[in-house]
């Protein structure tokens, strides 16, 4: 083909999809490996290929060990979460790995002439956007960018509405919410729309909530009752619970259109069928949908706006054909829910009309329509230093989260010492002021400045979040003209040399047979780490904080009560405390068992955590009453011994005080 083709990719936690657009402009999907519009997110590596989708799920029956699925759960993490015949794979490479099977379908059709952008969910922070953009190069895609969900999936919204028009023609703005429940993850952004102009105006979710959560719910149930009837002595083998989950989504799926569904499955040789209707399906799962729409008012109350600002309800991502869902938000908004665009397409058609837009930024495709997109970041970007009033370890934000993006902000430091070769800042994400509840992003050091630099010699430091939200870093000594090396070490992910290696790999088209030869090679060839010299890396930034490190927990979705780790926790605390009596309900069936406190082992560490943080100030006030109290009746017993000896009666040496005499009997 003479020109470059835009390409959208939907890289979906349990579905994938491909869009492009045709000579006319319109959007087209693309059929995946399997002829398929959706192409099923699962990865089973066989001796001598890869292979993905429909057919991963029928060889993954008689090899459960070498099946990989909801690999986007773990984008940025160390390691996909489960082992692929005992050994652990980057969550990247996995991804890769699919992302490379989608990759023939589009050189099948268009062989190179392609440019193409993945989506990722807007809630994700900035490792996992650049895991996704080491996934896409792992794979030989010819990648452009990343493009959040909501966005991609309003701007398909704005295409059959007629805002992407080549002809300009002016449209009436509007409010748009974006609902975007998909099978891994959720989104709720709030768009301004206008004839070529998308503006986010707030964003927020949760990247471990999505269908796969009320799937798990509802095999949780079906196994219980099955182990009532079977007894618990059996165990599951990981086949059973494989089919288990499939068959609980696909009678979810069922209870989308019917009242009443079948969960079909085998436990060893044994072959049960449980039934399940849609409102007890739906009382078990409310607490989930819950989670969404505390998410969604807290997105609405973010942007300053109440519901009669808001003019559309747009429901993407397949786990919104729920009917529940729908008539939930109805009920909360008052506004009708949008069926213009297809759920399980619109976020892929998006993306390849976001492809478009940059083509055309970069000259490559003169005659498109003219668009501006305008992101926010879910996530504030801020610095770990102590602040020197009260010598605590503090999160400076710099960019506060739900910013415009692309955004700029610089910082000035000076050095502690003559002579000081290095500094170093540690970067987090999140909104709370405490490190230990912020994730920590990256440390970025600023290496081998010039000799001789005396003591306070500032430095600007430049933090710059672009447009698909990944950071860059830029350091200068002012006065001097000088740039300094900057060296970012991201705390996840993949380091850029074993990204350009795994590439190496997996575009070779081998099996696991060869993926697992390579990885020795890969982990022996681990870059160097230099030696953390903390004493020459301090510095001071100049309104009292200096560098430090951090602990690196998990980052949850934030609202506006704490920080996105504490606010996670309690807010899933709560619905937990409304569930259990729902829960144990229906997997006792006609059997009444009283709810049992939660054990300490099935209580997360990060709430433990949070419970113990609050704890310790009680103690420690209630360890400082009763020090308070004993000085206090010490000092009273001595001034009393001071005006009256002979009532000394513990008959203590006390200086200033006469002995008693002893006491006749």
């Amino acid at each position: 083909m003479s020109s470059l083709v835009p390409i959208g990719i939907d890289l979906g936690t349990t579905n994938c999809a491909v869009a492009f657009l045709d000579a006319e402009g319109a959007t087209k999907m693309l059929q995946g490996p399997g002829q398929s519009r959706l192409t099923p997110s699962l990865v089973f590596f066989a001796e001598d290929r890869i292979v993905v989708g429909d057919d991963a799920w029928e060889s993954g029956l008689t090899a459960p060990e070498r099946l990989a699925e909801n690999m986007k759960r773990d984008m940025g993490a160390i390691s996909y979460r489960r082992k692929i015949d005992g050994r652990t794979y980057p969550a990247a490479v996995i991804q890769g790995c699919l992302l490379r099977q989608l990759r023939k379908a589009i050189v099948a059709r268009f062989d190179d002439d392609y440019q193409a952008v993945i989506t990722v969910p807007a809630y994700f922070d900035e490792a996992r956007r650049k895991a996704t953009l080491d996934a896409a190069i792992i794979s030989g895609l010819n990648v452009l960018d990343v493009v959040n969900e909501p966005t991609a999936a309003a701007l398909a919204f704005g295409e059959k509405l007629g805002y992407l028009a080549a002809d300009g023609t002016p449209r009436e703005s509007l409010n748009l919410m974006v609902y975007d429940l998909g099978g891994g993850t959720f989104d709720v952004t709030l768009i301004h729309m206008e004839s070529g102009a998308f503006r986010t105006l707030a964003t927020d979710g949760d990247y471990e909530l999505g269908g796969l959560n009320w799937d798990q719910r509802l095999a949780d149930v079906v196994k219980h009752r099955i182990d009532l009837v079977s007894g618990n002595g059996q165990p599951w083998s990981q086949r059973d619970e494989l089919q288990l989950l499939r068959a609980a989504r696909d009678a979810k799926h069922t209870l989308t259109q019917n009242p009443l569904a079948s969960v079909v499955c085998n436990k060893s040789d044994s072959k049960f069928e449980i039934a399940v209707s849609r409102d007890e399906f739906e009382e078990l799962t409310t607490d989930l949908l819950e989670r969404t729409l505390f998410t969604t008012r807290q997105t609405l109350s973010t942007a300053g706006l109440l519901w009669d600002d808001v003019d559309r309800l747009l429901l993407t991502g397949g786990s919104t054909r729920m009917p529940a869902v729908g008539t939930a938000l109805t009920e909360m908004s008052g506004l009708p829910v949008e069926t213009t665009v297809d759920a399980d397409e619109a976020v892929a058609r998006g993306a390849a009309l976001f492809a478009r837009s940059l083509l055309s930024a970069r000259g490559l495709l003169p005659d498109a329509p003219k668009l501006r997109v305008t992101d926010v970041n879910a996530h504030a970007l801020g610095i770990a230093g102590v602040n020197l009033q009260t010598c605590r370890t503090e999160n400076v934000t710099l960019i506060p989260r739900n910013t415009a993006l692309p955004c700029d902000v610089a910082r000035t430091f000076v050095t502690r010492m003559d002579n000081q070769p290095n500094v170093s800042v540690r970067l987090l994400e999140g909104e709370s002021s405490i490190p230990a509840q912020c994730a920590t992003l990256a440390s970025a050091r600023i290496k081998n400045l010039p000799p001789g630099l005396p003591k306070g010699t500032p430095i600007d430091v430049r933090y710059s979040l672009q447009a698909n939200g990944i950071l860059d870093v830029t350091a200068q000594i002012p006065g001097r003209g000088e740039s300094a090396q900057i060296e970012l070490k991201r705390e996840r992910g993949l380091a850029d040399p074993r990204v350009s290696r795994w590439k190496k790999i997996v575009c070779r088209d081998g099996g696991y047979r060869d993926l697992h030869e390579a990885l020795a090679e890969v982990l022996s060839e681990s870059p160097s780490e230099s030696p953390n010299d903390a004493e020459s890396d301090e510095l001071l930034a100049d309104d009292d904080a200096e560098a430090s490190t951090a602990r690196t927990p998990s980052a949850e979705p934030a609202v506006d009560f704490g920080a996105p780790l504490a606010a996670a926790e309690t807010l899933k605390e709560h619905f937990r405390a409304r569930r259990p009596d729902v829960e144990e309900r229906h997997m006792s069936g006609s059997i009444e068992n009283p709810p049992r406190a939660p054990s300490v082992a099935s209580i997360p560490k990060a709430t433990r955590r949070l419970r113990n943080v609050r704890r310790q100030p009680r103690l420690t006030n209630l360890i400082g009453h009763v020090l308070a109290a004993a000085i206090g009746l010490a000092a009273g017993y001595y001034l009393l011994c001071l005006v009256r000896p002979d009532l000394n009666f513990l008959q203590i040496d006390l200086p200033g005080v006469a002995s008693p005499s002893p006491r006749s009997r």
